[in-house]
């Protein structure tokens, strides 16, 4: 049997990229102490992840995915959206760091091609989810960014508002993958989680996702 496990820490837990923190955090938590995390610079490049003997970062990488058991996938956020993936049977996870580049380059189908490419999965057994993430309440933008979205920006005074997470479902349901979970949380108005554009904070929470098998 097949389990998915997958969440989003907050600030009860503590910065968890410091160093040291994460490693702390997974041993609290009786989980392997092997997390594969992306470097994070904000593109669409994935990697595959295998079995890791240790904790290992994987350069220039936003996208994780991996069909191991007991492998942590883990990307750290104070404000881009943390997108969870898995297969329907559970057989392949991943976890996605998507600010409004990712989003822009199109991350999520990224993943969907590498999981048909990898593993033969049809976009239709594909279910995707966001974390707790800037909300359109709140990310505010200049043009050169709301110029990216017109199906998801709404004028604001002399800026645009965003809405990344109706820009990622609108990208899931054109390719047919299946968006579920409500909307998550925003980590600017909510104050159990760190936001930069709320506090200009170097803080980060992390969210992860592993899958188990008995």
């Amino acid at each position: 049997m097949i389990r998915v496990h997958a969440w989003t820490t907050n600030v009860r837990h503590g910065h968890l990229r410091a160093q040291g923190a994460l490693p702390r955090y997974l041993q609290k938590k009786k989980l392997p102490l092997t997390p594969a995390t992306g470097e994070q610079v904000h593109r669409a490049r994935m990697a595959i992840v295998p079995k890791l003997s240790s904790a290992r970062i994987f350069a220039g990488v936003d996208g994780l995915l991996t069909d191991e058991s007991h492998q942590p996938l883990a990307i750290f956020t104070a404000d881009c959206v943390p997108v969870f993936l898995q297969t329907r049977d559970g057989q392949v996870i991943g976890l996605l760091h998507a600010g409004w580049r990712g989003v822009q380059s199109k991350i999520l189908t990224q993943a969907v091609r590498l999981l048909k490419r990898q593993w033969s999965i049809r976009r239709s057994e594909v279910m995707v989810w966001a974390g707790p993430s800037i909300g359109p309440c709140c990310f505010e933008v200049l043009w050169d960014v709301a110029r990216h979205f017109p199906k998801a920006r709404k004028r604001h005074g002399q800026r645009w508002r965003v809405d990344l997470w109706s820009a990622l479902q609108a990208q899931a349901k054109q390719l047919g993958v299946r968006w579920t979970g409500q909307r998550p949380a925003c980590t600017k108005h909510t104050p159990a989680y760190f936001s930069y554009r709320r506090d200009a904070t170097e803080k980060r929470q992390v969210s992860l996702i592993l899958k188990t098998s008995h």
